[in-house]
């Protein structure tokens, strides 16, 4: 590749740098026209090497039997558009991918253009200098007739490995194991997003899982964008196809759609895992592995059994109506939590033909944590009743979190305990909810309610990790207003029983260690603290003996 292309390369995966700048010694050697390679074109083919693969062997050996020894190989893939065989050659294993013969008018638009073979070893090389994990390109041979590209073939190193498709659905690997390779396969995406560049073939049979990481394969529709709409379109089309491949289970599908919403990436709204549709006067937005014929059970639910669905009340605010339901699918009863919103006064009606339903907002807000990398039960449905202009019911389903307490109880039940190993778990638990709490701010993040009971917490290995609920009047700021803070740390504060003033103090360091604009008023911040929560102590005395409300 010529040094402009290369530059023009640059510009694309890196808008707003200089390319000459990237194009520094250490990555123009992985360019496929470098140094060394083979490079030959006659009126019947056209065909590059890289230097090691035809070390000892004439190229033209492999040009002309190339077709024989895809069809003696071990074939990995057959098909009317292409034909994947494992060969020998030159003492090495590789892949042979053919891309078969389809029409004239095929053969003319890829002369044009260039053939597949052609296209996947130049992105090849191109994952290469970005370091993200490819089969090694060796080699590329397009045959001609009349000028045309007739078929063309790439050479490719033999990667041992298993197709992420049949990792996850092998039973005989632990759930702990298919949970690791979605998150080290979505770093890998992520990576590769990162450069303004999209698969365009992002099944799970073209990522393989390797004993070093996965590894990505058939890259001849892969595209590096300058343009960020086109871009973001395309980029959500490979996100939307490689999520749709994991609802093989519950839990895997909702791990990976976490690990894609916290992505630096997807900061766009990634709405594309919802489809929308109508039921009489209700607007419904649902997962698309939900069951659609349960949809109608959730409109109005009761406390008896119906089908598939088991709805009971829970304990709520006066303003709300929770039940907490089973759904079977996929052969397994699902629990789920259904909050229903009530109308707390006619200005509130009035209010919401302004503004969004407390239901949308409270969806709203939960998929922006989790594009922001914060917890939150997973969202499932958003259930919407309108005459007219007005939204008369809103209804939100979400996930249960299993194995959860709330914050306030398991800080409760710490502290009835005795001995060493209670105070190091409840230092640790403050620890670890100051530096969430300091996060979330640190990214503008204002929860609406973050009384302790708000707050789901469940302990994974050595870390505590942390879910937030009731997140209807949750935001996020371009920077968070002062008294939106205070408001927030008083909440926290309001815990009196078995908190001691050294734990409120070692929450406090640890949160301004995420807030260094806060640290420089350390003092200030203090007072105002303490004096705001006494002066709603002073006001109140039920709220140690809040139950969680969902």
């Amino acid at each position: 590749m010529p040094k402009s292309s290369f530059q023009l390369f640059a510009r694309r995966t890196h808008p707003g740098k200089r390319a000459d700048s990237l194009a520094s010694r250490g990555l123009e050697k992985y360019l496929p026209m470098r140094k060394g390679n083979l490079q030959t074109n006659t009126s019947r083919y056209v065909a590059e090497f890289s230097s090691g693969f035809y070390a000892g062997r004439k190229p033209h050996d492999l040009i002309e039997q190339i077709e024989a020894l895809t069809n003696a190989g071990q074939t990995i893939k057959g098909g009317d558009t292409c034909h994947v065989s494992r060969i020998s050659w030159n003492g090495r294993d590789v892949v042979v991918k053919r891309y078969n013969h389809k029409g004239l008018i095929h053969s003319l638009r890829h002369t044009i253009k260039k053939s597949r073979a052609r296209k996947a070893w130049l992105h090849a090389h191109r994952l290469e200098a970005l370091n993200i994990a490819t089969p090694k390109p060796l080699a590329y041979i397009e045959h001609h007739k009349a000028s045309l590209v007739w078929q063309s073939y790439l050479v490719t190193e033999y990667v041992e490995g298993q197709m992420l498709y049949n990792f996850i659905r092998e039973e005989t690997i632990a759930e702990p194991q298919r949970l690791d390779a979605i998150r080290q396969v979505v770093e890998l995406l992520d990576k590769l997003w990162r450069h303004h560049i999209t698969h365009g073939d992002l099944k799970h049979t073209n990522l393989l899982i390797t004993q070093n990481g996965p590894v990505l394969t058939d890259l001849d529709g892969m595209l590096v964008h300058r343009h960020m709409l086109l871009y973001r379109n395309k980029r959500t089309k490979d996100m939307e196809r490689f999520l749709r491949k994991t609802s093989v289970s519950p839990k895997l599908y909702r791990h990976c759609l976490e690990l894609i919403l916290s992505t630096a990436v997807s900061n766009g709204k990634f709405m594309d895992d919802f489809e929308q549709t109508r039921i009489d006067n209700w607007t419904v937005r649902i997962r698309k592995n939900f069951p659609m014929n349960e949809i109608g059970n959730l409109l109005s639910p009761s406390d008896s059994s119906d089908g598939h669905s088991r709805f009971t009340r829970v304990l709520s605010s006066d303003q709300t109506r929770v039940f907490r339901c089973n759904v079977s699918f996929d052969g397994t009863n699902h629990p789920f939590y259904l909050k229903r919103y009530l109308t707390r006064s006619t200005l509130d009606f009035v209010k919401h033909i302004f503004r969004p339903n407390r239901a949308r907002r409270a969806y709203n807000a939960s998929l922006m944590l989790q594009r922001n990398g914060f917890d939150a039960p997973a969202v499932i449905g958003l259930f919407e009743r309108r005459l007219g202009p007005f939204c008369v019911d809103n209804s939100l389903l979400t996930e249960d979190v299993e194995n959860t307490g709330s914050m306030m109880q398991v800080l409760t039940d710490i502290c009835r305990g005795s001995g060493g190993d209670a105070l190091i778990r409840k230092r640790g638990l403050i620890e670890a909810f100051a530096q969430t709490v300091g996060r979330l701010h640190a990214r503008g993040i204002f929860h609406g309610d973050l009384r302790l009971g708000n707050v789901l917490v469940v302990k994974e290995g050595r870390k505590w990790r942390f879910f937030f609920i009731d997140n209807e009047r949750t935001r996020k700021f371009y920077r968070l207003p002062s008294r939106l803070r205070l408001k927030n740390l008083v909440q926290v504060n309001m815990i009196v029983r078995g908190i001691s003033n050294t734990d409120r103090l070692r929450f406090f360091r640890t949160y301004l260690s995420m807030n260094p604009s806060v640290q420089k008023r350390y003092a200030g911040w203090a007072q105002k603290i303490i004096a705001k929560t006494n002066s709603r102590l002073s006001r109140k005395d039920w709220f140690e003996n809040e139950s969680p409300q969902p």
